[in-house]
């Protein structure tokens, strides 16, 4: 004989008698959106970043990024992004620069390897989503650069010279602003002043150590 089981909800109700809903556990830090900083030197990763799949291969393979590498028995939407990026010469040099990938086309094979397996194809914008998480990925993961450039709708990776371009366009943004604080920083060595954790702060926030020249490491 079947057993019939009430299930029973407990609405609270405030002052104005309206039912409030049933209370569900939360909590203050959100849930992991990307994986770790993956443990491989520069050497390492340039062994790989000369290898067709290299960037997604290396991701997939660590365990700490399967929750976000894989989806059941598939590459999430994003590292199936960055393979077929990849694909198309995401890694490639020509004449030293960078390789133009047409988001376009990532988007026509994705489609087709969709197609071929009876599932439903996807839009322009659904590719471009996937192709920024999936250059977050990279970022996270090897600390390599990517950009999906929505105005010549390619994506690439960042070469040298893109790289120092940069470098030297931010370094100039921020150059008034980094001499006021080499002057407080000076100051505060000078009279024993303790701003160990603001500059720990800002090494643990941004990647970048702050350390007066001449100073002990």
């Amino acid at each position: 004989m079947r057993g019939v089981v009430d299930v029973v909800y407990v609405f609270t109700v405030n002052r104005s008698g309206t039912p409030m809903p049933i209370s569900i556990p939360t909590r203050e830090t959100a849930a992991a959106t990307v994986g770790p900083r993956l443990d491989v030197s520069p050497s390492v990763l340039r062994q790989h970043l000369q290898q067709s799949h290299g960037l997604s291969a290396l991701i997939a393979a660590s365990k700490s990024w399967e929750p976000f590498a894989w989806k059941g028995q598939d590459y999430s939407a994003p590292m199936r992004a960055l393979f077929v990026a990849e694909g198309r010469g995401l890694l490639a040099k020509r004449n030293e620069r960078a390789t133009d990938v047409y988001i376009n086309d990532v988007l026509t094979d994705i489609n087709e390897w969709l197609r071929a397996f009876g599932k439903r194809e996807i839009a322009l914008s659904t590719t471009i989503a996937a192709l920024r998480k999936a250059a977050a990925y990279v970022n996270v993961a090897t600390g390599c650069s990517i950009v999906v450039d929505t105005k010549t709708m390619t994506i690439r990776f960042v070469d040298q010279y893109e790289s120092a371009e940069n470098v030297e366009r931010y370094y100039t943004e921020v150059k008034a602003k980094l001499t006021k604080l080499g002057k407080e920083l000076d100051h505060a060595e000078q009279n024993n002043y303790d701003v160990s954790k603001i500059l720990t702060a800002c090494s643990n926030d941004t990647g970048v150590t702050l350390q007066l020249a001449g100073s002990a490491a």
